[in-house]
């Protein structure tokens, strides 16, 4: 060999040698993967139910003959017919989630609150209330008594039901 040949064998050998001590050689056995990075999004989503409509709107002549649903926004005085009258719904205020009100009816009377998803009934004598953690169909008419509904509030208005049979 050539002292060129040799030199340059020699020199192919170092950089073989350091490339190796290096970490840059060839690799033997099982490659590891490069760690991965995940993110994780999450999305909240509200649903906000649909403000409640009255079907009467705030039409309160339609509740002479003892049956309407209408809304609310301050105090009112609602007169009543039909079984429960002659008589008057007084809504004193529109709460945030209810109303204050007074009844003289035919039927009987009271005063207090109504709130969330309940139905106040009142019949001579007394009354009781009843509530769900959801809306509740309308109640059906019956002889003999005043249901007053709550069906929901949004913005400062309030929409109630007013059934009697």
């Amino acid at each position: 060999m050539t002292p060129s040949t040799v030199d340059r064998l020699l020199l192919a050998g170092g950089l073989l040698a350091a490339l190796a001590t290096a970490g840059c050689g060839p690799v033997s056995g099982t490659a590891v993967p490069a760690p991965m990075t995940s993110t994780t999004t999450t999305t909240t989503t509200t649903t906000t139910p649909p403000a409640p409509t009255a079907a009467d709107g705030a039409n309160y002549a339609a509740c002479a003959d003892g049956t309407c649903e209408v809304a609310l926004s301050g105090p009112v005085d609602i007169p009543l017919g039909g079984a429960a009258g002659p008589g008057t719904f007084a809504v004193r205020a529109v709460l945030a989630d209810g109303i204050e009100f007074e009844l003289t009816s035919a039927i009987g009377g009271g005063s207090g609150s109504l709130k969330g998803h309940c139905t106040a009934t009142f019949v001579p004598g007394g009354g009781g209330m009843s509530c769900s953690n959801k809306p509740s169909p309308p109640p059906e008419p019956r002889a003999g008594v005043l249901a007053v509904q709550m069906v929901g509030v949004t913005d400062g208005t309030a929409v109630v039901r007013l059934v009697t049979g």
